[in-house]
């Protein structure tokens, strides 16, 4: 009689392989699938459907803006604030850190630097707006 090789021998441990090379790759999937990650802030620049536009005059400022100083992949201007968003989530929580007004969801941070023409108001609620996107945010806002 010929024996088996020792996997067939034990049918659980193929299975539990099996099963951990599916999780890893279902894990990597996700990643790569993270729909936060898939918001741009032209996206957001796109403020149709609103009652109130909290995006007003945006400029694309990303060539002069994200350089090597700066490490952001996309960068707009308003009127309310200057958007940047950045490869991953600590890097537009460690940018925020680093200024005096600003305020971060997900990838994109908002710095409210000279903004000073926008109301306190409207400032907040191109936060909120930001906030809402995904209507994920459970943080506050800091005071405008």
């Amino acid at each position: 009689m010929t024996q088996l090789p020792h996997i067939a021998r034990a049918p659980w441990l193929l299975a539990a392989a099996t099963a951990l090379a599916l999780t890893g790759t279902l894990l990597a999937g996700c990643a790569l699938l993270d729909r936060h990650s898939q918001l741009t802030i032209a996206m957001l620049m796109d403020d149709q459907g609103y009652e109130t536009d909290v995006t007003t005059n945006p400029v694309n400022i990303t060539e002069t803006a994200c350089t090597e100083e700066l490490d952001c992949i996309e960068a707009y201007s308003t009127d309310e604030a200057n958007y940047y968003r950045f490869n991953t989530q600590d890097a537009a929580t460690e940018y925020v850190a680093s200024i005096d007004d600003g305020f971060a969801v997900h990838y994109i941070a908002m710095d409210f630097t000279g903004k000073d023409s926008a109301s306190p108001a409207t400032q907040r609620s191109a936060m909120e707006r930001l906030a809402g996107t995904w209507q994920d945010y459970g943080g506050t806002f800091p005071d405008r």
